[in-house]
This record gives structure tokens, sequence and C-alpha cells, in this order.
């Protein structure tokens, strides 16, 4: 089915977690007979919802609790639940995990807070339960976290006041959050608008199962078509990598927000690559690697979902615009460009077409101003909406009805665009001002925003995942085996220096042995000689051709330009030699004063080109091998013009992050000068980014820094003029 399912243990995973939020029997320890505390809302909604299976209030106190038996204990209960919601003091948590162990549950989970969140003393405490609980075979959600829910079951294991006040009813999403709030958020949102929700788990402290894990389970379900997401830290991006792989050969698409900033991702204070590769900027570039949308808050999720929910898809990036206000046929054509959308430009017999369903007053050109012609004639949205489609030139409509009133049959056109997206499969959005108006519409299934530039964000949104979904299918699969470093750690043991891969010890190779690295790899390193006296000097001169550069090598010197060991444009052997005599000086009086390593004398050949770009690779501690590509030269961090790259990618994903480049925008050919070769650019980067992720790189190499790369204009490669490759120590290694 799916290049996944080779990985057995992967599936049976998503599987086995997925049978725990549809579980059979619930029990509720710390059950209460009043609905309104945590420890009563679950087995109020579950009886509400009509869950079918078994609910076991635990309460030594009390012999029935909402009108069911109850039960001094997990002990005493006639079978093992399935799953337990442990609502308790914390205090009294670690006693619940051991009866959970000794009657065989199979899962947890914990409203109890007082545990990671509170610091170091809670973080002790909640790795205890996790050991308890692996030990077993008992699976915890939480602790500190407002439960799951499955509306499909009616298993409502979540205590939100929002389950109240917006009914559940089963659907087509799952929401997944690390926020307990949050989820229900989202839930409230979604159902305000009409659509029903699956599953909503709300993970907490995520001190076993994580919202990875959940997201990955829940695309086990064939009816869930989006999964919307909410995290703040990304414990197990591999098991989010494996379950987007999933979801897009499923065409599920997966909304999520990132929220927040982590520990993770700090790396050597000598890498320019780690310096620039802050946490939001490897979690950004990892939700684009997976094809996993981002949007920014709680509201987009919900306002955003509607329009992934159905099954129509946009074959391209053209819109046609639609209404009944010149207004509106304006600002929509504003926000389709802003959004990177087309305006469809009809041809002549599309032209004609249009012209044969509307009346003569209305131009047939895109954005269609229909005027006044639908008043007391609402046939005529319907036919040109065929007329449109029947072209096969729109890939998307938008339509805009920003006031609606007497003479409009709106019950009319929305039957009429429900039926059209489903026969056609375009994708349709209405924008519209009166909610007796949206109504009408998303009776019908049809999305409906509140602005011309939400619904043209939405139309975006859709196009820009279904070009990330053809891509992350074409695309090299990313690694699936959790990193060594953080297969043994739970949420709670990260380092604060970012992960045990950050602390290894390291060793800076000079740039003589950092550019063998390099063009070893198949990277374009400058042609160079090494130069130990001046004979060397001569001979190298001779084979690389004038004019060339020579700078000092120390493997204690990253930075050679501040110590003043670089000299350029040596168009002579007399420069060459004289630059040679110099720099050897220099490095001998720095070895005599500051013990740094004396490495010999680089002279490379001198390159021109249009651009200075900075291209680099580390292994990021929860992120795995990332490729960084920029502007270049000393500024490189104050320019902060850089994109990241998960490897491995392949070379389209390369091209799009080169083209989010501000300096890209000049790679095109202007004013009589060619274009950048992007291909090799994107060549250079890809072969990178499979070295580094392969075991060819091995294993030692945590980063690599290669600044500046030049890159010149016309049929020409970029060229590595500098370069400092950094690696583990080995055994016994001395680190540098």
């Amino acid at each position: 089915m799916t290049d996944l399912h080779v990985n057995p243990a992967a599936s049976a995973e998503g599987s086995e977690l997925l049978s725990l939020l549809s579980p059979r029997s619930v029990a509720v320890l710390g059950a209460s007979d009043n609905a309104v505390k945590a420890g009563g809302r679950p087995i109020d909604y579950m009886r509400r919802q009509g869950f079918a299976g078994a609910i076991y209030p635990v309460n030594p106190n009390r012999a029935t609790i909402q009108g069911l038996t109850a039960y001094p204990s997990l002990d005493a209960l006639p079978a093992a639940p399935d799953l337990v919601v442990i609502s308790v003091p914390g205090s009294e948590v670690e006693q619940a995990i051991d009866q959970c162990l000794a009657i065989g549950a199979r899962g947890a989970v914990i409203y109890s807070s007082g545990f990671a969140e509170l610091g170091e003393a809670g973080a002790v405490q909640q790795r205890r339960l996790v050991e308890r609980a692996r030990a077993g075979g008992l699976r915890l959600f939480g602790p500190n976290t407002q439960g799951l829910a499955n509306f499909a079951s009616g298993a409502i294991a979540h205590f939100s006041t929002m389950i109240n006040e917006e009914p559940g009813q089963d659907g087509p999403v799952a929401i997944v959050s690390q926020s307990g709030a949050g989820s229900a958020i989202v839930y409230g949102g979604l159902r305000r608008k009409g659509i029903g929700v699956r599953y909503m788990v709300a993970t907490g402290n995520e001190a076993d199962v994580s919202a990875a894990e959940v997201v990955r389970a829940v695309l086990h379900d064939e009816q869930v078509r989006v999964v919307l997401l909410y995290i703040e830290s990304l414990r197990d991006p591999q098991v989010l990598a494996q379950a987007a792989r999933l979801a897009h050969e499923r065409d599920v698409p997966i909304l999520a927000v990132k929220a927040g900033r982590t520990r993770s991702g700090q790396l050597t204070a000598s890498s320019h690559t780690g310096a620039l590769a802050g946490e939001d900027a490897l979690a950004d570039a990892f939700l684009r690697r997976h094809g996993i949308v981002r949007v920014a808050d709680f509201r987009e999720l919900a306002e955003y979902c509607q329009v992934f929910v159905g099954s129509q898809r946009p074959r391209g990036d053209g819109v046609v615009a639609i209404s009944n206000s010149g207004a509106t046929c304006v600002l929509a054509a504003d926000a389709a460009e802003d959004e990177g959308l087309r305006l469809v430009e009809f041809d002549t017999a599309g032209t004609e077409a249009l012209r044969a369903v509307l009346p003569s007053y209305v131009s047939a050109r895109n954005p269609i101003d229909m005027t006044t012609a639908l008043l007391g004639q609402p046939q005529i949205f319907g036919r040109t909406l065929d007329a449109v489609a029947a072209r096969g030139a729109a890939d998307m409509i938008h339509v805009g009805f920003p006031i609606g009133g007497e003479g409009y049959d709106f019950d009319d056109f929305s039957a009429q665009t429900g039926r059209f997206a489903a026969a056609s499969g375009v994708p349709v959005v209405v924008s519209a001002n009166q909610e007796w108006v949206a109504q009408a519409f998303r009776q019908h299934g049809v999305p409906v925003f509140d602005s011309e530039r939400a619904a043209m964000r939405a139309l975006g949104l859709l196009s820009r995942y279904v070009q990330a979904r053809a891509t992350v299918l074409a695309a090299p699969l990313a690694p699936l085996e959790p990193l060594a470093a953080l297969a043994a750690m739970d949420a709670t043991s990260v380092p604060a220096s970012g992960g045990a891969a950050a602390a290894s010890a390291t060793i800076t190779l000079d740039e003589v042995q950092s550019l063998a690295r390099l063009a070893a790899a198949g990277l374009p390193a400058v042609a160079h000689r090494l130069c130990r006296d001046r004979v060397q000097v001569r001979r190298a001169v001779a084979e690389l051709g004038l004019p060339v550069v020579a700078k000092g090598v120390s493997a204690s010197i990253t930075h050679k330009s501040e110590y003043g060991l670089v000299r350029l444009g040596l168009d002579s052997e007399e420069r060459a030699l004289a630059a040679f005599d110099e720099l050897d000086a220099m490095l001998v009086t720095l070895a005599a004063e500051q013990g740094v390593e004396h490495g010999g004398v680089l002279i490379a050949r001198q390159h021109k080109g249009a651009f200075e770009l900075a291209v680099g690779a580390h292994r990021d501690p929860v992120y795995g091998p990332v490729v960084m590509i920029g502007q270049g030269g000393v500024l490189v961090e104050a320019l902060d013009d850089v994109q990241f790259l998960p490897a491995p990618f392949s070379a389209a994903q390369a091209r799009d992050a080169i083209a989010r480049l501000h300096v890209a925008r000049a790679f095109g050919a202007v004013r009589g000068m060619p274009a950048v070769d992007v291909e090799r650019l994107a060549a250079m980067l890809v072969a990178l980014g499979d070295w580094f992720a392969s075991g060819e790189a091995g294993s030692e190499a945590e980063s690599v820094d290669a600044n500046p790369v030049i890159v010149p204009r016309g049929d020409a490669a970029p060229v590595i003029v500098d370069a400092v490759v950094v690696r583990r120590a080995a055994d016994g290694e001395v680190p540098r």
C-alpha cells in the first residue's frame, strides 16, 4: 500500500495506539457524582454521547455515581478496562499507575498536574511514572492533560466544558494538541461551522505518548480526512515525518500550528549554520519538507480546515473570481496575487461560452462582476459556473457575496454551488459578511470565509498543499529511525545544552582538510594546493594559473580574515611568493605567542562571481541532518537571508528553498546578463544533503560551513572557496 508499511513495527504501533483511542471499556479513578468536576465530566459525556462500552466509576466513598455502580478500587472492577482516567491529586498518581498495571489496563489518561511543567522535581516524578508504565506495557496520555475523545464511539475521556457548549458529532477531522484548551478551542470552532470531529486528543506533558504518535495513529483510521495539530515542541520528528508520508499517500492534509521555542537546535558557537538555525526556522523547514501546512493559530486551524475537508483539489494555480460587487472583484484579484495565484485569462472560446450565459451588460472577463444580473435570475449563477468549468480553465473558484438581501435566492445559489463542486472536483470558496448567507452555503458543504482575503488565502494554502504533496511523494524518504541520542530520552530529559549530540567532543578540521572532505563527497571545492615552502608556491601557481588567493591554514582559526590571514588578487608569481612569506611569518608568530597551529599556506585559484552565498549542514539533535543556504560573506548572520532543508531532499525541494531567498530575486537574466544556473546550485545542495544524511559522511561529521560559495551567472557551476568541517572526536582524541 505504502512505503511506510514496509516498517511493520511502525504500522503496528499506530494501530495499537488507535485502539486506545477507541476503548471498549473506561474506568474513571477519582470519579465524581458532580458532572461539573473533572472526575465527573467524562462519565456524564460518555452517557450522553451514547458510549456502548462499560463505564466503571471508581470511588471508595460512594456505592453509585451518576446512576452507575461505583467500585472502591481498580482491583475491584469486574474486568480490566482498556483505558483508565486518572483524576486524583498528583501525589497519588504513582500508586494509581501501579494499580493500572496490576489489573492489566492498556492505557491511562492522567488529568493530574504537578509534574514536569513545574520544574526538575516534577520532571523526576514524571520520569518515574514512565519507567513504571513502560515496564508493564501501559501507555500514558499526559500527565497534565484534558484527555481524549472519540466522538464516533462516544468514548469521551476529555473534561473540556466545550463539549457541553458544542455537543459532539462524528466527522472527518482529528484534532491533536499539546494544549488541552487548544484542542477545545479548535473543536468549538469546527463545530460552530458544522464540521464534525472524530478524535480530539490533548497530549499534555507527553511523558509517554507524543502528539506525533497520535497523528500517526489517527491516520490509520480511513474515515479521517484532515488532521489538525498544535505543538509547542516536537519530541518525535521522525514519527511525524513518517505520519506525514502516510498522510500524503492517503491525501489527508495535516494543518499545524507550531508555537513557542524550545532549547533544542543549539550548536557549537563556531558554526555559522548552527548560529543561524533558530528552533523556529528549523521547525518551519521541517514542516515544509514534509508537506505539513503551517498556519498561525487555533482560529486558523478551524477556519482553513474547511477547504481541506472535501475531496476537491486544484489541478493548478488558476483562479476565477465571481461576485455581484465590483469592489469584491477588485479585492479578490488583489488577494489572489498576494497568495501567488494566477487570475485565469479566458481564451476566445471561453469568452464566447460566458457571453452565451451572461446578460449583455456583464463583461465576460475575470473577475466576473455580475452586478445585478442575479436579482431574480439565480439560474445565471449556475450556468456561469458550468461555463467556466467546461473550458477547464479554472483550477479554483472564488464567489463573493458581500451583501445579500431581497431578490437574491441564496438557497438556490448555495445548492448550485454545492452540486457544482461535488460534480466538477473544482474547489469553490465563498466570502460572505452575513451569517445567514454563510449558513446557506455551509449547509451544502461549501467553505465560507468572512473576507475575500481569507477566502483566497484558503485557496492559496490548498494549492500549495497539492504542490507540496506531489513534491514530497517524489522526494527520497527521510530517515525513519529515531536519532540514537533521543531514542533513550523522554520529553523531560533533553539536556539544556540541546541534547547528547551537542555535548559530543569535536575536532575542527583546517581548511585544506575540510575542502578535501567536501571534494570527496562530490561537492565543487575550489582547486587549491597546500604549500610549506616557496618551491611549492611556484608549482601551485603554475598548475592553478593566475590570479590566485593565499590563506594561512590553521585548525585553530576558523575566521581567517579576522587575523589578516587572507590575500586576494595575487596576479603574479612574485606577489604569490611575497604573500606566502608574509602569511608564513604571521603563523609562526601566532604559534609562538598564542599556541595557534601552523598548517601551512593554501594557494587557491581565485574565482569571481555575481553572488556570494553561504552553504552549510549540521546534525540537529531533534531534526537530524539539516542543510542551510543563504546570503554569504562576512555579514551572513546580519543579513539573515537563509533557508533550511532537513536532509535528504529532492532537487525540486532545493529549488524551492533557493527561490525563497531574497537574493534569489536577482538570479534571473537581467539587463543583458544571463541567469544563474539554479539547477547546478540545487544539485550542490542535494549532494551535500545526501552526503550528510548518509553513512558516507560518517556519523562523525557534525557540521559543515562553506562560506563563501561563489555563484556566477551563465553556464557555470558554483564553487566553494572556503569551508570548515567539524567532526566528532574519536575515543581518546583530544577535542579542538
